[in-house]
C-alpha cells in the first residue's frame, strides 16, 4: 500500500511538473516568431496540455466522489490537446492542403468536430468517464465500458496517435536538408515518446486492473526535453516550411514588393532597393508609381485587375542607372478572397536584354550577309543558265548534249537550294499568330493546281498557333504526295480532337505509301529524290510552336501524316 501510494504521488507530481513545463516552453517558443501560425499552433497545444495536467492533478487530490466527478467534467476539454496537436503537427511538417475549402474540411470534420463532440458529452455525460473508488489507489476515475460513446472516443484517439505517427514518419525520412531531417526526427521521437506513454496508461495498465494518473503527462516530459534540445542544437522552429517564408523574402535574389488595393508599398526586400535606390529610404507610404511611369503602373494595374496576375512585363527604369527589369506579381486576397493587395516581383534583365541585343544585330548581319550572298550567287547561276541554253542549240554530238542537260539540272537543283535558304531563312523571323486553318488549306489547294487529284477536306472550324509560313508546310504535304504518290488519286485532310485537348491534323493518300525504314528519314535534310528539304522544312517550322508530325501509313497502302497540335496551340472558330 506505501508503494502504490509512492508511485501515485510520484505521478501525480509529473502532471503538475508537467503544466509548468508546458507552459513555459509554450510561451517561449511563440515569443520567437508571434505571427507564425506554426508558433501560435504550439503555444495552443502547450497551453491546452498544460490545462490537461492540471486537472489530472486536481483529479488525483480529491478526497470524494463529488470532487473527482467535478474535476473530471473541468478534465473533459482534453480531447482538444489531441486536436490542436494533430494540426500543429500538419502546419509543421506542411502537410496542409494549400486549398482553403479542403483545408477546412479537413481540420473541421476530421480534427476539430469529434474532439469538440466528446468534449461537450464528457461535461454533460457520464458516458465517457465515471469515478470510482479502488482501495488500493483510492479515487480514480474509469472510462464507461457499457456505452457506444466510449469505443468511439478511443477509437478517435487511436487513429490520432497512429496518424500523427504516421505523418511525423513520413516528414523525417523525406526531408531533403540534413538539419531539416534532424528536427524532423526528433519530433517523431518526441510524438512516438507521448503516444507511447499515452497507450500504456490509457490501454495496456487498465488491462491489469492498475489505475494510475495518465502516464502521458510522463511523455509530454520527455517531449519538452526534446523539444529544448532540439531548439538549442537544430534550431526547431527557424527552419520549417511556414516560418522559412519570412527569411527567403530577405535573402532571395528579386525584388520583392507588397503594396496595397490602392497601391502603396507596404513592404520592400533588399533586392527591391537595389533595383530601386530610392526605396532605401522608407518604403512604406510611397506609391509604386513612383517608380515607374504612370503608362506602365496603369498597364499593370489593368492587367492585375482583369487577370489576377502579370508575368514577363518588361519596362526599363531609368532610375540613376538605366535598367530593364521583368515584372511578375499577383493580387493578394484575404481570407473571403477578396482583393486587399498586390505582390510584384521584380526581376533585372538588363544583362539578358543586352545579350539579346548583341545576339539580334549578329543575327541581321548574317541574314544580310546570307541574302548578299544568295543574291549574287541567284544572278550567277541565272548567268549560267543562259550561256548553257546558248550551247544547246549549237552542240550537235548526242554525248555532248547528255553532259549539257546534266548541267542544266544541276543548274535547276542550285536554284531550288537557292529558293529553299531563302524560305528556311523566314522561319521564325516573324512572330507566331493564328492561321485559319482551312483558308491555308484552300490557298495551298489552288497554289497545287492538280486537277486530275481530288483533294476532300473534312476538318472542324479551328485556327492554328503556329509561324506564318503554315501555309508552305501544308503546300509541301500536298505536293510530296503527288510527286511521290505515283498512283495516287485521292487525298483526304481531316482533324481529331483528342482527350487530352491536343488535336491530330491528318494528310491521307492513296499512293504507295512510304516503307518502314524511312518514315523517320524523310524528315531528314538532304534525303529524298528532289531537294529533300520540304518534310524537314515543313518540321522546323512546326515546332516553332511546340507542333510535331510524323508519318504513321502503310506501305502500299497510302501515306498518312500526323500533324500533333498541343492544346495551347489550336482553337474552334465561329467558322
Amino acid at each position: 500500500m506505501p508503494v502504490i501510494n509512492s508511485v501515485i504521488t510520484v505521478t501525480t507530481a509529473f502532471c503538475l511538473i508537467s503544466a509548468f513545463i508546458t507552459c513555459g516552453l509554450g510561451f517561449f517558443v511563440y515569443a520567437q516568431k508571434p505571427a507564425s501560425t506554426v508558433h501560435r499552433l504550439f503555444l495552443a497545444v502547450m497551453l491546452s496540455a498544460t490545462y490537461w495536467a492540471t486537472g489530472e492533478f486536481f483529479i488525483w487530490q480529491a478526497e470524494s466522489l463529488q470532487e473527482v466527478t467535478i474535476w473530471l467534467k473541468f478534465s473533459s476539454f482534453w480531447p482538444i490537446t489531441i486536436a490542436l496537436a494533430s494540426h500543429f503537427i500538419l502546419a509543421f511538417t506542411g502537410r496542409l492542403p494549400h486549398d482553403k475549402k479542403k483545408r477546412r474540411i479537413i481540420l473541421t470534420a476530421c480534427i476539430y468536430a469529434p474532439a469538440l463532440i466528446l468534449s461537450i458529452i464528457g461535461i454533460f455525460t457520464e458516458c465517457l468517464f465515471t469515478a470510482g473508488y479502488d482501495p488500493l489507489a483510492g479515487y480514480i476515475y474509469l472510462p464507461t465500458q457499457n456505452n457506444i460513446i466510449c469505443p468511439i472516443e478511443i477509437f478517435y484517439t487511436t487513429f490520432i496517435m497512429l496518424w500523427a505517427l504516421y505523418v511525423g514518419f513520413i516528414s523525417w525520412r523525406r526531408a531533403v536538408p540534413e538539419k531539416t531531417r534532424r528536427q524532423n526526427r526528433l519530433l517523431f521521437a518526441g510524438i512516438i515518446t507521448v503516444v507511447f506513454f499515452g497507450a500504456l496508461s490509457g490501454a495496456v495498465l487498465p488491462l491489469f486492473s492498475i489505475h494510475t494518473p495518465n502516464l502521458v503527462f510522463f511523455g509530454l516530459v520527455i517531449f519538452s526535453i526534446i523539444i529544448i534540445y532540439t531548439i538549442q542544437r537544430y534550431g526547431l522552429f527557424t527552419l520549417s516550411p511556414e516560418t522559412a517564408v519570412p527569411e527567403i523574402m530577405k535573402t532571395m535574389p528579386d525584388g520583392l514588393i507588397l503594396a496595397d488595393q490602392n497601391g502603396i508599398i507596404v513592404a520592400a526586400n533588399k533586392s527591391a532597393t537595389k533595383i530601386f535606390p530610392s526605396l532605401k529610404e522608407p518604403a512604406a507610404g510611397r506609391s509604386v508609381s513612383s517608380l515607374i511611369t504612370d503608362e506602365e503602373y496603369l498597364t499593370i494595374s489593368n492587367i492585375l485587375a482583369e487577370k489576377g496576375e502579370i508575368s514577363d512585363f518588361e519596362i526599363r527604369i531609368t532610375e540613376k542607372n538605366h535598367r530593364y527589369v521583368s515584372i511578375a506579381g499577383s493580387v493578394v486576397r484575404d481570407r473571403n478572397s477578396i482583393p486587399s493587395g498586390t505582390v510584384l516581383i521584380i526581376r533585372d534583365i538588363t544583362h539578358r536584354k543586352a545579350s539579346e541585343t548583341a545576339l539580334r544585330v549578329a543575327n541581321d548581319k548574317l541574314s544580310m550577309l546570307s541574302r548578299l550572298t544568295r543574291h549574287d550567287i541567284g544572278n550567277l547561276v541565272t548567268a549560267l543558265s543562259g550561256y548553257l541554253s546558248i550551247l544547246e542549240g549549237r552542240i550537235k554530238s548526242p554525248e555532248e548534249k547528255h553532259y549539257l542537260s546534266q548541267a542544266t539540272v544541276i543548274v535547276d537543283k542550285i536554284m531550288l537550294h537557292l529558293e529553299f535558304s531563302r524560305k528556311y531563312q523566314a522561319i521564325g523571323s516573324k512572330k507566331p499568330q493564328w492561321e485559319k486553318l482551312r483558308q491555308i488549306i484552300n490557298s495551298a489547294k489552288e497554289s497545287l493546281k492538280q486537277d486530275n487529284i481530288e483533294i476532300n477536306v473534312n476538318i472542324s472550324d479551328i485556327e492554328m498557333y503556329a509561324d506564318p509560313l503554315l501555309e508552305k508546310v501544308v503546300y509541301n504535304l500536298l505536293e510530296n504526295a503527288v510527286r511521290h504518290g505515283d498512283k495516287i488519286t485521292e487525298i483526304t485532310i481531316t482533324t481529331e480532337e483528342q482527350k487530352d485537348g491536343s488535336l491530330v491534323l491528318k494528310f491521307e493518300d492513296d499512293g504507295t505509301g512510304i516503307p518502314e525504314e524511312e518514315k523517320e528519314k524523310i524528315f531528314s535534310y538532304g534525303y529524298g529524290r528532289n531537294t529533300g528539304f520540304g518534310l524537314a522544312f515543313a518540321r522546323e517550322l512546326l515546332s516553332v510552336t511546340g507542333i510535331g508530325i510524323t508519318e504513321r501509313g502503310l506501305s502500299g497502302k497510302g501515306a498518312s501524316f500526323e500533324i500533333q497540335v498541343p492544346p495551347d496551340a489550336w482553337r474552334k472558330t465561329g467558322g
